[in-house]
């Protein structure tokens, strides 16, 4: 591990998050509430830490391996997080623990919160809250490579430990032209998202908020109930469609852009993240008509509920906590796959469920034709036999660290839903869970302990473990 290497990384990216808290603090002087201080504290002291790595920790070997693109992936998160808490520390809106919390589901899109009284907060803090949300969906590390030209090469190690799904591959030859190209389509769409809100109604402040959480699957709203506040159809259906959108692999808005529309189509992925999204908005809706009365109502919170949690958003009109246990069953479902590889949701993305249920048939299928050659195809291509290994995998650590976060949640005497729940919905980076941590409920009542745990889950479910499982690797962190 070339230790030199990575915390001269690690100074520039803090420097990057500095500059990245600027907008808000142009937000905080703008609405005058007293919170302008505690940016201008929180620049200040990530300046203070980042400096000194950029300038006293120069490496001469500048090439950068995949153990040092996982070391700086996990690091870079936790100690974004950390310090990108400072200013609800400084402001006086939460304790340090909490404020580390709430910027770990910011940054990892997650969209758990520990605030009780949101609408009390400071406009600059909660502008800075939100926008966590859109630097942390497309990814930090894939910012770093578009605006750092000098990383080069060394950029694929970092977009790999950073990028949610079984593969990365680059849309253009160079990866800093193919980090431009994503954050550009990311940013178009947001924009075109926030006009379409102030359209809908919306004020600026309010359209910009909510753009950010869809653009980067967060969910963090500037009112307690949450989008359900504005009671405006308009709004939802944007917003649904958003959501939707995000949850797709952006290399087919890439596709689209180049005017491939065969090849943006034809994937098994997207027909299936949509299809899963139709049938799940019908029975979501047939299954509430006993609740609701009529069919319509139903199918207007289905059809807001369903691409909210498949793309681990976690934006509520409704609560539905208060739902019968089929659709509840249905939304925790939903939870576990998330929408799509290369996208900025959570969750363990459509293409390991396609890849899964192949996988399972070939075995189904060798059990009558023992001798039988078959090979896993996805999109007419094969797919490499390590790809399916590293699925299952991941599969089954998603799985078990789902079981054990529940195991460490529930020493804190809540119930089984409660705890599972909880485990959940910070793995898979979605936001609300059932019962107290239900869409109109909160993280508060959790002790120091299990919020730091579960923040650690929700950056082991933005980074896909292996980032954050070499922090804890001795052999990881040898020279050589």
């Amino acid at each position: 591990m070339n230790i030199r290497l990575v915390l001269n990384f690690l100074g520039k990216l803090f420097l990057i998050e500095a500059a990245l808290m600027l907008p808000a603090l142009g937000v905080s002087i703008a609405y005058g509430q007293g919170d302008a201080i505690a940016f201008l504290m929180a620049i200040v002291t990530i300046a203070v830490v980042s400096l000194p790595l950029i300038f006293f920790f120069r490496s001469k070997d500048q090439q950068m391996y995949a153990r040092e693109g996982l070391a700086v992936a996990g690091l870079g998160w936790l100690l974004m997080s950390l310090l990108g808490g400072l200013p609800l520390v400084y402001s006086g809106s939460c304790s340090f623990v909490d404020a580390f919390f709430e910027i770990t589901s910011g940054l990892t899109t997650t969209g758990a919160t520990i605030m009780v009284d949101i609408e009390s907060l400071p406009n600059g803090i909660l502008f800075w809250r939100s926008f966590t949300h859109w630097i942390g969906g497309m990814g930090v590390l894939v910012f770093t490579t578009a605006i750092l030209p000098s990383i080069g090469g060394r950029g694929a190690h970092l977009a790999r430990a950073e990028s949610p799904g079984p593969t990365f591959s680059k849309l253009t030859p160079k990866l800093g032209d193919t980090a431009k190209v994503l954050y550009l389509i990311y940013f178009a769409l947001t924009v075109v998202e926030t006009v379409a809100l102030l359209l809908a109604g919306l004020s600026l402040y309010d359209a910009v908020i909510h753009a950010f959480g869809t653009a980067g699957t967060g969910g963090f709203s500037n009112r307690a109930l949450s989008v359900g506040a504005y009671n405006n159809l308009a709004v939802e259906i944007i917003i649904a469609v958003f959501m939707f959108l995000f949850g797709v692999n952006f290399a087919v808005f890439f596709k689209l852009i180049l005017r491939d529309f065969k090849g943006a189509f034809k994937s098994q992925e997207l027909k299936t993240y949509t299809a899963i999204t139709v049938v799940s908005i019908l029975l979501l809706s047939l299954s509430l008509i006993s609740h609701y009365g009529d069919f319509l109502t139903s199918l207007r919170y289905a059809m807001f509920q369903v691409p909210t949690i498949m793309s681990t958003t976690g934006y509520a009109t409704t609560d539905f906590n208060l739902w019968p246990s089929f659709p509840k069953m249905l939304l925790l479902l939903l939870m576990l796959f998330g929408a799509c590889a290369g996208s900025t949701a959570g969750g363990l993305k459509m293409t390991r469920l396609v890849m899964l249920f192949k996988m399972a048939r070939r075995e189904i299928g060798r059990a009558f034709q023992p001798r039988k050659v078959s090979v896993v195809k996805l999109d007419g291509k094969t797919v490499p036999e390590e790809t399916l290994s590293q699925v299952a995998i991941l599969f089954f650590c998603h799985i078990s660290l789902i079981i054990f976060g529940s195991l460490v949640v529930s020493l804190e005497g809540v119930t089984l839903t409660t705890a599972f729940t909880t485990s959940l919905t910070c793995l898979s980076n979605v936001g609300p869970g059932l019962e107290i941590v239900g869409p109109m409920g909160s993280f508060a009542g959790y002790s120091a302990a299990t919020k730091v745990f579960l923040s650690i889950l929700m950056l082991a479910g933005r980074l896909e473990l292996y980032p954050i499982l070499i922090l804890f690797s001795r052999a990881a962190w040898r020279r050589g």
